[in-house]
């Protein structure tokens, strides 16, 4: 084993555990590898200096196997040469990301470069599955049913104003919407156009967002803190009968919505927010693999910037976050968080004022099209909220 220090652990390996056995996960190649203690042995003396610590395991294992179970790590990439003149794209995206964590590098090498299928390769294995697609929608209309407006065709303002004007506001007035601005939110975000039958993949709906293979696994749960006919509380919208179930009445969806945003207090007149999930046995249904966990992402987003264009078109403020705690969501939801999680969040409500408003350093873009709109927000009268936004 002369020639042990001419080997690195390659730089994207992760080590996992499945029913308490050891797995080697290269997730650049989207390969795992079951090993035993031996391996996991081999494997350590590399974590310090192998031509130490791989002579003191000679005890306990034979040299031979030290040496066959080195070749082989070295023939599945788990073993690198430590002396690489060109860095893989693995170990370039490990050492750029470090500061994200392992989970983000990982998730993105995972998924990274995925193999399609055709339907037409995927249909045969559909076809001769018996397990069901799941539904792509909740319903608890049988336990309650508020039957929303019909919506309307948005002809107020063109899409390009739409796009222009849309802003991310953070001043709202303590003012309700009307209900069938709530139904054309919750409509153009969610509810469905038309469904129709697949060749393969049975009964799917079509909406305004698109949706990966039609699976449709974002639910929406708008939280109404000022809407014209509605209680103060926790609802879920259901897209099929375009209808609101009531889950939690509540007094004050504001100390709710507080804490469930990290106290981004600016957000809290806002009439409606919405906290969108993913189902993800949905996607699971289709696709495997994990590529599943960027195509939830691209989904939500979808939905969301319609939920954007349609609350401008309306002239509300609107606005969107990341920042938002998963396990309380989940607990006022009633969502487990497994197979439903928590994804994103978009909100709307009457502006407290409208712009434009001068501020310093706005310089227009010269490609913006003849006779455009633009709307700036007014900004946070307090510094230590512009702090937070940075």
């Amino acid at each position: 084993m002369e020639e042990i220090h001419e080997y690195k652990l390659a730089s994207d390996l992760v080590i996992t555990y499945s029913n308490r056995k050891p797995q080697l996960r290269l997730p650049s190649q989207r390969r795992r590898f079951k090993v035993d203690s031996k391996v996991m042995c081999v494997v350590s003396a590399f974590t310090g200096n192998p031509e130490e610590t791989l002579p003191r395991l000679e005890k306990t294992i034979s040299k031979n196997t030290i040496q066959a179970i080195v070749n082989r790590l070295i023939d599945v990439g788990v073993l690198i040469p430590a002396n690489e003149q060109k860095q893989s794209k693995a170990s370039e995206i490990v050492r750029e990301w470090t500061e994200w964590g392992e989970s983000t590098w990982f998730a993105h090498l995972e998924s990274r470069d995925a193999k399609y299928r055709s339907a037409d390769e995927l249909g045969e294995e559909f076809m001769k599955s018996s397990e069901p697609p799941p539904p792509t929608y909740k319903c608890n209309c049988e336990k309650s049913n508020i039957t929303l407006p019909k919506p309307s065709t948005l002809s107020n303002m063109t899409l390009s104003d739409a796009l222009t004007l849309r802003r991310s506001y953070r001043n709202f007035l303590p003012e309700s919407i009307k209900l069938h601005e709530l139904s054309d939110l919750l409509y153009y975000t969610g509810g469905i156009l038309f469904t129709n039958s697949t060749r393969f993949f049975g009964q799917v709906a079509k909406k305004v967002a698109p949706s990966p293979g039609g699976r449709h696994a974002t639910e929406l749960y708008p939280v109404i803190n000022n809407c014209e006919g509605l209680e103060r509380g926790i609802y879920h919208y259901c897209q099929k009968h375009h209808a609101l179930h009531l889950l939690s009445k509540e007094d004050d969806v504001k100390s709710f919505l507080n804490e469930a945003l990290y106290g981004q207090d600016y957000f809290l007149d806002a009439s409606v927010t919405i906290f969108y999930t993913s189902v993800i046995d949905r996607l699971k249904w289709k696709y495997k693999g994990g590529r599943i966990y960027r195509l939830m992402h691209y989904e939500t987003t979808h939905y969301a910037q319609n939920f954007l264009l349609t609350g401008t078109a309306h002239k509300l403020g609107v606005f969107m976050t990341g920042a938002f705690k998963e396990s309380l969501v989940e607990s006022k939801l009633g969502i487990d968080g497994v197979h439903e999680v928590p994804m994103y969040v978009t909100g709307a409500g009457q502006k407290d004022e409208i712009g434009p408003y001068a501020r310093a350093g706005i310089e227009l873009n010269e490609n913006l099209p003849t006779d455009f709109k633009i709307v700036l927000p007014k900004a946070l009268s307090s510094t230590d909220e512009q702090k937070i936004l940075g």
